[in-house]
């Protein structure tokens, strides 16, 4: 199933960056390398393998755009 189909699946209305980014992939557009966590223990192992710099974001089923969230400074 693609990110689209178990997106509707659970009844969002719409990707998550994450999902949307391997959305694309999928098709062959280029995307930069990224990972998803869920904890700082994960995050550091991953920027680690990563390699620096790493940019940090959050992703999550309801979260569109920080400017929801009143984020966007």
């Amino acid at each position: 199933m693609n990110p689209v189909e178990q997106a509707l699946a659970k009844g969002q209305l719409a990707l998550n960056e994450f999902d949307a980014k391997r959305f694309l992939a999928g098709f062959g557009i280029p995307v930069c390398r990224e990972t998803l966590v869920r904890d700082p223990v994960e995050a550091a192992a991953e920027a680690a393998t990563i390699g620096f710099p790493v940019a940090l974001k959050a992703s999550g089923s309801t979260l569109f755009h920080k400017t929801k969230l009143g984020a966007s400074r």
